[in-house]
């Protein structure tokens, strides 16, 4: 009995629940997104639901897997790998399904695929494309998993092993530093499954070190004024990142990723875009007036062609760590972002502007689709009023009795 031909169409609505609408058939189709060029949910006559992307290489038509639909992968999220995908192989030529071809001829070839073959792969094939945390995801497979692994076959990892990798990072005081060295072991074998490399995942199900929750430290005056006083004593990439984040309470990542081509110094704008914001979406920074001086020394002794105002800074780089030593583990850099927010709440202003100064996703469909409207206004006023309580706090000068503090116009 012949198997039923694949079979396509396309959905010019495509929504989350468009996609729990969708019935298995007697043969598989695949579910074009029209917003997306290429994008396509296959859904199985099981009912297996698997994002793919669809694209033209060398004249042939081809596609490549994204992944299983899933609440992590979910339509938002498939989008931005599908464009992803689009700006690899129209700016660099990249073919992905020939790639992983490749990929699997060389394992083939290999007398034994070992955990640096598939560190590489992942870092490489995965991290760099799917991931804004890949260099985290390096630093941890060097730091702790390739010293230990890194000659052995995959398939000769065992939970075991895994266990004993883990135990010996928490007993070294890192119980937190090993929950996201599981969590990265776990990524790293469910993408050696889906290529062949393994056949099961042997972190699945293990319980986490240590139980995590959020954090609450804020930063009070003296910690701030102690900080600032160690940024004016260190000159260098790092302090000057970290200053941006306590005046900016932008996320980290986001600093040390930022590019010239998006720092607009003369409408003291930063832009981050879609691609380097954790929630995918552009968010616009008012620069206030330290940034924007701070940012200008930076430019005037750039290297010549360097697009990043930060080059080769993560927040694992030695000095950004060296750094540390400032606060003595009583707060983390995480902390500072916190620490903007309440601040900002101290002065009066609301959780929305709040939300909007740090790009906090937004809830609800007015906010997420049809209100695009950037707040540049409400923003600058927060972060100016900030800037200014920063600096009043850094120089120890008491707030005038008779000070009003402004609150900002709550929206409805």
């Amino acid at each position: 009995m012949s198997t039923p031909a694949r079979q396509s169409r396309t959905l010019t609505k495509l929504t989350a629940r468009a996609l729990r609408a969708i019935a298995p058939e007697a043969h598989a189709v695949d579910w074009f997104d029209a917003k997306t060029p290429g994008l396509a949910l296959n859904v199985t006559p099981a009912g297996t639901r698997t994002w793919y992307f669809f694209y033209r290489a060398r004249g042939a038509g081809k596609r490549v897997k994204i992944g299983r639909l899933s609440p992590v992968l979910d339509l938002g999220a498939a989008r931005l790998e599908a464009h992803k995908l689009r700006a690899r192989i129209e700016t660099a030529g990249a073919d992905p399904a020939g790639e992983r071809q490749a990929e699997r001829q060389a394992a083939r070839t290999l007398t034994v695929f070992t955990v640096d073959h598939l560190a590489a792969l992942f870092v490489t094939l995965h991290g760099k494309v799917l991931k804004r945390t890949w260099k985290d995801d390096h630093w941890r497979l060097a730091r702790y998993v390739l010293p230990a692994w890194g000659a052995r076959p995959v398939r000769a990892i065992t939970r075991a092993d895994v266990h004993a990798l883990l135990d010996q990072i928490a007993a070294d005081g890192k119980p937190i530093q090993a929950n996201r060295v599981q969590a990265l072991i776990s990524k790293v074998f469910n993408f050696a499954i889906d290529r062949g490399h393994a056949d099961q995942n042997p972190c699945y199900r293990m319980p986490k070190r240590a139980p995590e929750t959020a954090r609450e430290v804020v930063a009070d005056d003296a910690a701030l004024r102690a900080l600032w006083t160690a940024l004016d004593a260190t000159v260098g990439d790092a302090s000057a990142a970290i200053r941006l984040r306590l005046l900016t309470g932008q996320r980290g990542g986001e600093i040390h990723e930022m590019h010239w081509k998006d720092v607009d110094l003369a409408g003291a704008i930063w832009t981050i875009p879609a691609e380097s914001a954790k929630n995918g979406r552009a968010h616009r920074v008012p620069l206030t007036a330290i940034p924007r001086t701070l940012l200008a020394q930076l430019h005037a002794t750039r290297v010549a062609g360097e697009p990043r105002v930060f080059p080769g800074l993560y927040h694992q780089r030695l000095d950004l760590r060296a750094l540390a030593a400032i606060h003595q583990g009583a707060y983390t850099w995480h902390d500072l972002r916190r620490t903007v927010a309440t601040r900002l709440g101290g002065l009066g202003f609301s959780d929305d502007t709040i939300g909007r100064v740090l790009n906090h996703a937004r809830r609800g469909v007015t906010g997420k689709i049809y209100n695009h409207h950037a707040y540049d206004a409400e923003k600058r006023t927060a972060l100016e009023a900030w800037e200014r309580e920063l600096v009043r706090i850094v120089t120890s000068t008491p707030r005038p009795r008779a000070e009003v503090v402004p609150i900002a116009a709550r929206r409805a």
